[in-house]
């Protein structure tokens, strides 16, 4: 297997668990190439000539692409023990939605806290103290107790583990996001595309596995 793989992948989550899956690929094929693109932005694929995405999310219906299902991610609502003892620790939804929001935004758009009510899914409109396209910084702003983050389990975990963080609700059901492998439709599938998809099935499960481990 030989030539140069293009793939698109969010920021953070292609950091931590994709590009080193693909990374691994690439040193057991040493002809293979890879070009690696790391965007939270939604690429074109045929416009812009990626072999390959990872995306997180519900996808669009298009004529033009293929989607495989990677696993998913679940969220988790947090603050610092400092905030919480400060503030004070929801118990329901209700005193959640009256907690200052850390919120991450993107295209101009604020992404709201969503929940699991009687099976429908239901957004929260806390006041945002914080408002940051990096989910990183989100992440930064609760461990300095600015307020509360709605972030991914992948991304918390360490500081949930360590005190940093608190999980907020962890009994109540959470939104879970799927991850798909995306790619532009082709009557013969490129063996390097096949390779990094059959990789990343083969991978990417377990290491979501262990990253959102409770313990």
């Amino acid at each position: 297997m030989k030539g140069r793989l293009r793939v698109s992948m969010p920021t953070l989550f292609g950091h931590l668990c994709v590009a080193p899956i693909l990374i691994e690929l690439a040193k057991a094929h040493p002809e293979l190439d890879l070009d690696l693109s790391f965007s939270d932005r939604s690429v074109d694929l045929v416009e812009e000539r990626f072999d390959l995405a990872v995306r997180v999310g519900t996808l669009p219906n298009s004529s033009e692409l293929v989607a495989r299902p990677l696993g998913e991610h679940r969220m988790a609502f947090c603050a610092s023990p400092a905030y919480l003892s400060r503030c004070g620790e929801p118990a329901t939804y209700e005193e959640l939605e009256r907690h200052k929001a850390l919120a991450y935004t993107r295209f101009g758009r604020v992404h709201r806290w969503r929940v699991i009510v009687d099976g429908q899914r239901v957004e929260l409109q806390p006041a945002v103290r914080l408002l940051s396209d990096d989910l990183s910084a989100l992440m930064d702003a609760a461990v300095a107790d600015l307020g509360v983050a709605w972030l991914p389990y992948w991304l918390v975990r360490d500081a949930l583990r360590g005190g940093r963080l608190r999980e907020l609700l962890p009994d109540r059901p959470g939104v879970i996001f799927p991850i798909q492998a995306v790619w532009p439709y082709t009557l013969h599938l490129p063996l390097k595309v096949r390779a990094a998809v059959d990789a990343l099935l083969d991978h990417l499960p377990a290491r979501l596995a262990a990253v959102e481990a409770r313990t």
